[in-house]
């Protein structure tokens, strides 16, 4: 018995194993399946926040399976979209008021789910310090992204780097294809006013960020 037992270990676990990769769907049909899962699994009250489960064609391509690379087409495409995406203020004015940036980027209220029902807020925040180091001495931060402390102080407020600095708060995509920084305003989460704000906490000289 314990022979027939070792015989079947070598001979039928292979095959099982074999027939078991055989069968293992591809990379669109697993996405369709994950996909589907998703969806039935959400549940909301109301239809619009279903949208939240459509994602746009630049987040297509970023949903890897596994340890997928992006190809440089794919990181191509990305950018291309990433940049079409973004909108600037009907003043033509990049830099705002640095303590209203200040505020937005400490405040992480916004698109949040309350008993099925977005709450209701004036205005989103952006939450900055839940990724990044922002004023000196501040210790309720993050790391996920790279320190934001002396942003304006090694980088001036030129206004090439408040292009810079805007575009990348807009859709870092345009810049970091695939990032994990949100895109604040592709998204519709942060208007082009409210982006101007936090472009200019991070570059104004009285900024508290900006002070040693």
């Amino acid at each position: 018995m314990r022979k027939a037992w070792l015989k079947w270990t070598i001979l039928g676990a292979p095959a099982l194993i074999a027939a078991g990769c055989a069968t293992y769907p591809d990379q669109p049909t697993t996405r369709q399946i994950a996909e589907k899962m998703v969806s039935e699994g959400f549940s909301a009250p109301m239809p619009a926040l279903l949208k939240r489960l459509v994602q746009d064609k630049s987040q297509q391509i970023c949903s890897r399976i596994g340890d997928a690379k992006l190809t440089q087409e794919e990181a191509t495409e990305v950018v291309k979209l990433a940049r079409e995406s973004i909108k600037y203020p009907a003043s033509g004015k990049l830099v705002g008021d640095w303590k209203r940036g200040d505020q937005l980027a400490h405040d992480g209220a916004g698109d949040r789910i309350q008993f099925g029902r977005l709450e209701k807020r004036k205005e989103n925040g952006g939450l900055c310090q839940n990724c990044h180091a922002l004023a000196p001495g501040e210790i309720n931060v993050g790391n996920v992204g790279p320190s934001l402390t002396g942003y304006g102080l090694q980088r001036g407020n030129s206004e090439a780097i408040a292009k810079l600095t805007y575009e990348r708060i807009y859709n870092a995509w345009a810049y970091s294809p695939c990032s994990n920084m949100p895109r604040l305003g592709a998204t519709g989460h942060l208007t082009p006013e409210q982006v101007t704000h936090m472009v200019a906490y991070l570059i104004d000289p009285a900024s508290p960020i900006n002070q040693r």
